[in-house]
């Protein structure tokens, strides 16, 4: 609760820093100087704010229903883009197995860098900031983990995490459920 109206102090701060910085383009604009005017404008366009939104695959990949979504999300609320994908093993887990470790960690890594390239492209081709993370964890853990990296996540769009199908009616095709929920 207390994060709640810690993050509701601060956009009204942000409010009342805009309102001000309007007021003084508005009084530069009367007096007939635009030039500072308009550097006050290009100044809040650089410090505005983008959020992101965190896309989690499953495992090394992300249906084409998240990506979508995301991007089409992304697009119409000027959200940043970061994918996850992430493995429910350590890789601590094959100490023993040195080599095998390296190479499985290696694998799923490759993997998800290359399933996740059309989604990146697609991001790009539509000016949409984009960055890729790979974690070696289970899920809730991977979360919780790039929550405190990143701030600004503000929502998480994800697939379900077993394979849960809703069967179509004659005619439709059959969908897997999306998830969005805030990380506030």
């Amino acid at each position: 609760m207390a994060r709640f109206f810690g993050l509701l102090k601060k956009k009204a701060g942000s409010l009342s820093k805009k309102m001000d910085q309007y007021q003084e383009a508005l009084t530069f604009a009367e007096s007939g100087q635009q030039e500072p005017a308009k550097r006050l404008f290009q100044e809040e366009a650089a410090e505005e704010r983008h959020g992101k939104l965190l896309v989690v695959g499953r495992e090394g990949t992300f249906s084409r229903e998240v990506i979508d979504y995301a991007l089409e999300m992304a697009q119409r609320m000027s959200y940043e883009i970061l994918a996850l994908n992430t493995a429910p093993l350590s890789c601590e887990t094959f100490n023993i197995f040195s080599s095998s470790q390296k190479k499985l960690c290696q694998d799923f890594r490759t993997l998800s860098q290359e399933n996740v390239k059309e989604f990146r492209q697609e991001a790009e081709k539509l000016g949409i900031s984009f960055e890729h993370v790979v974690k070696f964890k289970e899920r809730e853990q991977a979360l919780q983990e790039i929550n405190g990296e990143f701030k600004d996540i503000d929502f998480v769009v994800s697939d379900t995490e077993e394979e849960n199908v809703i069967r179509p009616e004659e005619g439709e095709r059959p969908t897997q459920p999306i998830y969005v929920y805030s990380m506030i």
